[in-house]
């Protein structure tokens, strides 16, 4: 369960992961929109960007603001 999250809107997935993998002090950072996010990334087909998406999706570091509610029950 994390302890510290940010929740954001932010469109740029360098930025995101700036705060995902930052300093290790933030445990996952929800996005309002990630399903979205995710769209976008394959479209524009940058393979950076995908391999990184991917790090962050994969690792639970990155996370759809859907999620939030379930993983504050546990």
């Amino acid at each position: 369960m994390p302890h510290i999250v940010a929740v954001t809107a932010e469109p740029t997935l360098t930025r995101i992961a700036s705060l995902a993998l930052g300093t290790g002090e933030i445990d996952c950072v929800y996005h309002f929109a990630l399903n979205e996010l995710i769209n976008a990334i394959h479209e524009i087909k940058d393979e950076s960007q995908l391999d990184m998406l991917n790090i962050l999706v994969d690792g639970r570091r990155l996370r759809d603001i859907s999620d939030l509610p379930f993983d504050l029950i546990v």
